[in-house]
């Protein structure tokens, strides 16, 4: 049974991404401003915070202790003083080959140092759809191959991508992020034959601004759902939308979401410009009044924790 189905529905934020003050202010650049918006976003109701790590001027940083590891793990345990909500750190890759594990120093860096009074428990993982064209399936044996010089061999044991094996093997839950239709095809794949456990933390992806994936909308969503939802599969489904064109139009979409047993995903890191005067924390208690009105409560981060087996 999913969350949703026994009423509980997730609220996960994304504090900053990439955006700039110059659109909202209240947009948290260092630690300290993650910090503070995260356990605010907790105490509002929200069960996992998704943040990037920005210097104080804003920048990405990417050479700050492998890759940006110190300002997320001073983030972890200034959120950890106050909260017990669950920290996503970005899966930003180096720009190598996002399957590979060395892509993503800081996420090892902050398991094998851990964050004082607290641990690394979910990551974001997108560096699985990076090995379309090297996978191929077999509908009829349900069996993965590995593509070699462009000729299927069908001998050689699929082990997933590198960055998914090391996730896995270092005890952490993977939140996997799906661009567009194949990705769904191929991470519904990995679950049924057992290279990533369920139940599956998955991401629906919908873009206004980046021509990848479809249009969003509501048909968008179904189509998502479609082929996410063909085999079964035991999984929490969220719904992430950046650069909504107006307030009308993140309602309708989010609440579709909802009541297609759908979690969301809300925050100044996806939408600053509809609530230009408002903080992450204003958009988790809009969105738990949207869920609210259907019967729903937020899910607690020890419920998710119990969900997921972080």
């Amino acid at each position: 049974m999913t969350l949703l189905e026994e009423g509980k529905i997730i609220i996960r934020v994304a504090v900053n991404e990439m955006q700039p003050k110059a659109i909202n202010p209240s947009i948290p650049y260092g630690p300290e401003e993650v910090a503070t918006e995260a356990v605010a976003c907790a105490r509002a109701g929200a069960s996992i915070v998704h943040f990037h790590s920005r210097t104080d001027d804003g920048a990405q940083a990417i050479d700050d202790d492998r890759s940006g590891a110190g300002i997320y793990r001073r983030a972890l345990e200034l959120t950890a003083r106050d909260s017990d909500i669950i920290m996503e750190p970005t899966n930003l890759p180096l720009g190598h080959d996002p399957s590979l594990a060395v892509d993503v120093p800081h996420i090892w860096s902050l398991v094998e140092n851990p964050p004082a009074g607290t641990r690394l428990e979910v990551v974001n993982i997108d560096g699985f759809r990076f090995d379309h064209q090297r996978t191929a399936w077999d509908e009829n044996e349900q069996r993965l191959f590995t593509i070699n010089n462009r000729r299927i061999d069908r001998d050689s044991p699929f082990k997933g991508p590198e960055v998914v094996r090391e996730t896995i093997k270092n005890g952490l839950v993977p939140f996997f992020g799906l661009f567009d239709l194949a990705d769904a095809r191929m991470l519904s794949a990995f679950a049924r034959t057992g290279l990533i456990p369920q139940p599956v933390l998955v991401q629906i992806n919908l873009f206004f601004d980046l021509i990848r994936g479809p249009t969003p909308g509501v048909a968008a969503l179904d189509a998502f759902l479609a082929e996410w939802r063909r085999e079964e599969v035991d999984s929490e489904v969220c719904l992430f939308v950046r650069a909504m064109p107006d307030r009308q139009s993140y309602e309708h979409l989010f609440e579709a979401a909802i009541d297609r047993g759908v979690h969301i995903r809300v925050g100044l890191g996806d939408n600053p410009h509809l609530f230009p005067n408002g903080r992450s924390v204003d958009m988790v208690e809009h969105a738990i009044e949207m869920a609210s009105r259907k019967g729903l409560k937020p899910v607690t981060p020890g419920e998710l924790r119990a969900r997921i087996k972080a």
